[in-house]
């Protein structure tokens, strides 16, 4: 593991953030009230909850794929790790093994790493360093279990899936998801003049 000193922690639930169509995950302290806060999309948010609330999915996700792939390779996370704050972005870590013991590491966006932990039953640790710089004290009712899905629609839901797909290039997933917005633009435009009276100026 790292020489660095480490905090192991748990995803305790999301918050809103101020940046339009972003999330707040709680990464909390196992053995005290401190969190660390970190700001991820929709879709990483949505990737993580579905991981916590686990429901059936028309198609696998990427995590999904990635741990398929694994188990394939007898391959195995280990654990992942946040080691760094640098001009407001965090920066995370992914340990593998594979079948014959060798170990691997992969720099990965925590959001990812939170989300592959969590998917193979892996340890997520914060740098103590990025905890005492970032970190924050909330109070225990404020740590009480809770029900981390964020709640956003499904239109938000395939947008915030589709911009990921173009960030990573992934053009297929992208025209599938396309397609995806077209048909709820028909369906939704299908009963529009049926809705028009019930509508505010």
């Amino acid at each position: 593991m790292s020489n660095q000193a480490l905090i192991e922690v748990t995803v305790v639930g999301f918050a809103p953030a101020q940046q339009a169509g972003g999330f707040v995950v709680f990464l909390k302290d196992v053995n005290s009230n401190r969190c660390l806060p970190i700001v991820v999309g929709a879709a990483e948010a949505q990737a993580i909850s579905l991981i916590l609330n686990p429901g059936q999915l028309e198609r696998p996700m990427t995590h999904d794929t990635f741990k398929n792939i694994l188990d394939a390779l007898r391959g195995e996370i280990k654990h992942v790790i946040v080691t760094r704050l640098e001009e407001h972005t965090f920066y995370a870590d992914i340990c593998l093994h594979n079948a014959a013991g060798d170990v691997f590491h992969l720099d990965a966006r925590p959001s990812d790493a939170i989300a592959l932990a969590l998917k193979n039953g892996a340890q997520i640790y914060v740098a103590k360093t990025v905890m005492d710089v970032a970190g924050i004290e909330l109070p225990e009712n404020a740590l009480e279990p809770q029900e981390p899905a964020p709640p956003v629609t499904q239109r938000e839901q395939l947008q915030a899936m589709l911009r990921k797909a173009l960030e990573e290039e992934n053009y297929e997933e992208a025209a599938r998801l396309r397609d995806k917005l077209r048909a709820l633009d028909a369906e939704e435009g299908e009963g529009g003049d049926k809705s028009k009276g019930e509508s505010s100026t």
